[in-house]
């Protein structure tokens, strides 16, 4: 017998083994509860479970956060750690009949008209035959060693792991679309994650306020967040970051391209200056739609996707 439902904290015992066997590492409970708990927004957690030996079959999550969609704030739904067992009985109607439980009401009337993810291009295959996901996007990522040239006389930048207001008012001055990078979210996404260290940084140009979040991965810095109003000079802020990340013993980092447009044409500039050139990494973005008259790829045109909405997963 098999029971569909929304995941308990009596669960995570089994739902802890089963990460391990599926994600490589183990779910502790504070991990959970950030995630599906603590979200300054809204989170769905299902497990499918094996009721005569306790087992977890499948899981699924979903997130929903404010974000700028067509000049309105609407709720975006991603999806988030899908998976099942690679052999069981009743694998494939457990991990099926799961999701089609999660996603059944989703997106609902007033959100963004369609849910994205960062499947691997395999299992966005499996997603595509069940579940009706569409292709979105592919990010290249861009890579190279921190520069060290000297950091220019009088540039000066603040870091430390949590932000204020400044930073909300640095993405809204970039005036994308996207998941909106308030202080909540910036402070529950970074600053209260468990296990995983990041550092922001408050860069100046003239009068104004830059927002740049790293992620410390072995001797790598991963740009989580680069927000940086276009009608500025960002290098040598930029140069005192690296300068920065070289001092806590960081020797390369990584970045997402800019979003297009106006909205990313100074950051381009920073970063062709920095000599960056593609990592050969790729994120594959897909997504799935879910109401009348929309069509999702059509709806999420111009939609500003970060490296901390895919380091989320």
């Amino acid at each position: 017998m098999i029971a569909l439902r929304p995941t308990s904290p009596d669960d995570l015992p089994a739902l802890s083994a089963f990460y391990a066997d599926r994600f490589g590492q183990e779910l502790t409970l504070e991990a959970w509860q950030w995630k599906y708990r603590a979200i300054p927004g809204e989170a769905r957690s299902f497990v499918a479970i094996e009721e005569e030996e306790g087992r977890v079959l499948a899981h699924a999550g979903a997130l929903c956060l404010p974000a700028r969609w067509r000049s309105a704030l609407v709720g975006i739904w991603q999806l988030v750690d899908f998976a099942g067992l690679p052999s069981g009985r009743g694998l494939r109607p457990a991990l099926v009949d799961l999701g089609d439980a999660l996603l059944a009401d989703l997106p609902r009337e007033g959100e963004a008209p369609w849910i994205f993810g960062f499947p691997s291009e395999r299992h966005f295959r499996l997603g595509e035959r069940v579940f009706g996901y569409r292709p979105l996007a592919t990010v290249d990522e861009l890579e190279g060693a921190l520069p060290e040239a000297a950091v220019p006389a009088g540039v000066e930048i603040a870091s430390g792991d949590s932000c204020a207001a400044w930073a909300e008012a640095a993405w809204e001055r970039c005036g994308v679309c996207g998941i909106r990078r308030s202080v909540a979210f910036l402070n529950w996404r970074y600053y209260a994650r468990p296990a995983r260290y990041y550092r922001f940084y408050r860069l100046r140009s003239g009068e104004t306020d830059g927002l740049a979040v790293f992620a410390f991965v072995h001797d790598e810095a991963w740009a989580a967040e680069l927000w940086l109003p276009s009608a500025e000079d960002w290098l040598p802020s930029l140069l005192a970051v690296a300068a920065d990340l070289r001092a806590s013993g960081l020797r390369r980092w990584r970045f997402w391209p800019p979003p297009a447009g106006d909205s990313g044409e100074g950051v381009g500039r920073a970063l062709a200056a920095l000599g960056l050139t593609p990592s050969g990494e790729r994120r594959f973005l897909g997504c799935r739609g879910g109401r009348s008259g929309f069509d999702p790829v059509a709806a999420a045109a111009g939609f500003t996707y970060a490296m901390g909405d895919y380091d989320l997963v």
